[in-house]
């Protein structure tokens, strides 16, 4: 009865935002733009994922408790979305390829068996990439 639809995110820059997200192969499929300018509204896919990104002239920054994936972890909310892949180190070494991260990430095993990296978006959402299932 239920299926995954989209997953939303507030961004500070929308460009930048579209940017990043095009270079994990999300391609945008609608964009409005309120008369007013008070929002932006862009949906990217990827696949059959639908990434929502608002962007609000005056919106507030990221909390300050969100610096690692663990600190954001211990508190209650939404806490990311991942792109599964088949060959984690590959992606890895993409990410630096692309500029979406300075270094290469540090893979994880994984506690549930599937290896595993984060990196940050341009407002410094995280972002889960794991091993395809």
């Amino acid at each position: 009865m239920f299926e995954v639809d989209h997953y939303a995110i507030s961004v500070g820059n929308i460009e930048k935002s579209v940017a990043f997200y095009e270079k994990l192969e999300f391609q945008v499929i609608r964009d409005y733009q309120a008369e007013d300018g008070s929002v932006r509204i862009v949906h990217m896919q990827n696949g059959g994922f639908i990434l929502e990104l608002f962007c609000y002239p005056d919106s507030a920054k990221l909390p300050a408790f969100v610096k690692t994936v663990k600190d954001d972890l211990l508190v209650k909310g939404a806490k990311h979305f991942a792109l599964q892949v088949k060959d984690v180190e590959k992606a890895a070494e993409y990410v630096v390829e692309a500029g979406l991260t300075d270094e290469k990430p540090v893979v994880a095993p994984g506690r549930l068996g599937r290896p595993y990296f984060f990196l940050k978006d341009p407002d410094g959402i995280f972002v889960e990439v794991i091993t395809a299932r």
